[in-house]
C-alpha cells in the first residue's frame, strides 16, 4: 500500500441519493420499536415485519459520483488530514500509517479464519512494529500472509488465552457486576497483551471511606469466577463515577433531525436486509419512530422510519428506512464530500482511523485504544486513544479510506482520559440483521 499511495492524486466520491438508482448501481427498494434494555446481549429488535409506504419531503438532485472513489486516493486524503492534525509531513504520515490497512487485512483474515485461537493483533504505540498472536501454535498461513505487509509484523503462538476468551470473560463479568443491587453502573475493558480484565463499578450510593470502599469491592469478588481460564485475571475497581456520554444532537454521514426540524444525529453507513435498504445510526439518537433525513447543504429531506434498534451486547445501533431516496453505497467523509464503501473491517488495536460528525467534521488522527469494551448495558464497543468528537456526532461513520469500521456512540473515560467510542459495523448482522452496502 505504501508504494501505491505515493504519487496518487486525491479524489472525492456519495451516500443516500435521490437520483435514479442507476447512478450508483443500486436498486430502489422500499424501506418501526423495541430496545435491548436488559443487561445482556440483546436480541434483534425490529420495528416491523413488512414494508409500508413512506412519507417524504421534496426530492433533490444527487451528486454525480461516476468514476470517483479510488481507494488509494481516499486513503491518501485521510493520511493528508492526519498529517495536518499531527503537524507532520505527508511523507511522514505515509511512513507511519500507510502500511496499516494491509496489516488490518491480514489481522482480520487471521481472526475470521482461526476464531478459537486468534489472540489479538496490536500495532505498537509508536507505530514501529505490529504483531498477531495465537493461543497455541501460530498458523503457517498467517505467518506467510504477514510477509506481504511492507512493515515488520511478528506472528507468534504460545499466548495462554484467545481474544474470544477475553471477550467472553469481560462480558460475563461486566454483566454480572452490573446486575448487583448495590451497583449503579459499570464499565470494563481488557488488555489483550497481559490478559487482565478490568471492571470499574460505581456504587449506587457514594462511598468515601477507604475501608468501606474495600469492603464493597471485596463483595464483588465472586465475579472473578466468570472466567474458566486461569491465565485470565479479573481486576475489580470501585469508581466514584463511571463517566460516559452519548453524543446525540442519515446517506452515511448525512444528517438526522426530528420531524419538527430539531437537530438529532449524524448517520453511519447505508445498510441492507435482503432486498430492503436503509441507513444506520446510533440507537440512543432518538426514540421517535420517524425522523427527517437531510443530505448536506440542502433543506430538502425525506422521512425515514425506524426498522430496528439495539442497545446491548453488540453496541448502540439502529437502522431506518430509505424514505423516498435511493440508498447509495457511499457516505459523507467530510462536509459535502463523499466516497464509496468497498469493505468492512474489524477493529485492531493501534490502528489510526478517520471519523465524520455533523458537529466536529472530518478527523483522521485518533487511534484504536481498546476493543470489545463494555459500558453499562452495552458491550463490543471500541474506544479510541482520545476524544475527537462532539455532541451531534453520534451515529456518524468511523472509517479508513473506503473501509467501514464503526458507528459513533459518544465518549467514555478510561485510564483517566476521555475517549471517543464507536460500535463495530461487523456486529450489525447480530445486532440488527443488516449488513453495510458495499460497492
Amino acid at each position: 500500500m505504501v508504494r501505491k499511495l505515493l504519487g496518487v492524486a486525491v479524489a472525492a466520491t456519495v451516500a443516500m441519493s435521490v437520483a435514479p438508482s442507476v447512478a450508483y448501481g443500486a436498486t430502489a427498494q422500499s424501506g418501526a420499536a423495541g430496545r435491548g434494555d436488559t443487561p445482556k446481549p440483546a436480541a434483534v429488535a425490529q420495528d416491523g415485519t413488512t414494508d409500508v409506504p413512506e412519507e417524504s419531503g421534496p426530492e433533490e438532485t444527487a451528486e454525480d459520483t461516476a468514476g470517483v472513489g479510488d481507494v488509494d486516493a481516499a486513503e491518501m486524503e485521510d493520511l493528508q488530514q492526519a498529517a495536518t492534525e499531527e503537524g507532520i509531513t505527508l511523507e511522514e504520515a505515509i511512513a507511519r500509517y500507510g502500511w496499516q490497512d494491509d496489516f488490518v487485512r491480514v489481522a482480520n483474515e487471521a481472526r475470521d479464519s482461526f476464531p478459537d485461537t486468534y489472540a489479538g493483533a496490536v500495532i505498537a504505540e509508536d507505530g514501529s512494529s505490529a504483531s498477531i498472536a495465537f493461543k497455541g501454535e501460530a498458523p503457517a498461513t498467517v505467518t506467510n500472509l504477514a510477509k506481504t505487509v511492507r512493515h515488520p509484523v511478528k506472528v507468534f503462538g504460545g499466548r495462554p488465552y484467545s481474544e474470544e476468551e477475553l471477550r467472553q470473560a469481560l462480558r460475563t463479568t461486566h454483566y454480572e457486576i452490573l446486575a448487583r443491587p448495590g451497583v449503579a453502573t459499570s464499565a470494563g475493558e481488557y488488555d489483550v497483551e497481559t490478559g487482565v480484565v478490568t471492571i470499574e463499578a460505581q456504587p449506587k450510593e457514594p462511598i468515601t471511606d477507604p475501608a468501606a470502599k474495600e469492603r464493597f469491592r471485596a463483595a464483588l469478588q465472586p465475579a472473578r469466577l466468570a472466567t474458566a481460564n486461569p491465565a485470565i485475571k479479573v481486576d475489580i475497581e470501585v469508581a466514584d463515577q463511571v463517566e460516559s456520554q452519548p453524543q446525540a444532537y442519515l446517506r452515511g454521514g448525512g444528517l438526522l433531525n426530528t420531524t419538527g426540524a430539531e437537530t438529532v444525529c449524524t448517520t453511519g453507513f447505508t445498510v441492507k436486509k435482503g432486498s430492503t435498504t436503509g441507513i444506520s445510526t446510533a440507537s440512543h439518537c432518538s426514540d421517535d419512530s420517524k425522523l427527517r433525513y437531510h443530505n448536506h447543504d440542502t433543506n430538502e429531506y425525506t422521512i425515514v422510519t425506524r426498522k430496528g434498534r439495539h442497545s446491548g451486547g453488540h453496541g448502540d445501533v439502529a437502522w431506518y428506512s430509505r424514505g423516498s431516496y435511493t440508498a447509495a453505497k457511499t457516505f459523507y467523509y467530510n462536509k459535502g464530500k463523499t466516497r464509496y464503501v468497498d469493505e468492512t473491517r474489524w477493529a485492531v488495536q493501534g490502528v489510526r482511523l478517520s471519523n465524520y460528525g455533523r458537529t466536529s467534521g472530518y478527523k483522521s488522527s485518533a487511534k484504536i485504544y481498546r476493543i470489545n469494551l463494555c459500558v453499562d448495558r452495552e458491550c463490543d464497543l471500541v474506544a479510541m486513544d482520545k476524544m475527537v468528537t462532539k455532541g451531534g456526532d453520534s451515529g456518524g461513520p468511523w472509517f479508513n479510506g473506503t473501509s467501514a469500521y464503526g458507528i459513533h456512540k459518544g465518549w467514555v473515560k478510561l485510564g483517566g482520559k476521555k475517549r471517543s467510542v464507536y460500535s463495530e459495523v461487523r456486529y450489525l448482522p447480530q445486532a440488527l440483521g443488516v449488513t453495510v452496502l458495499e460497492r
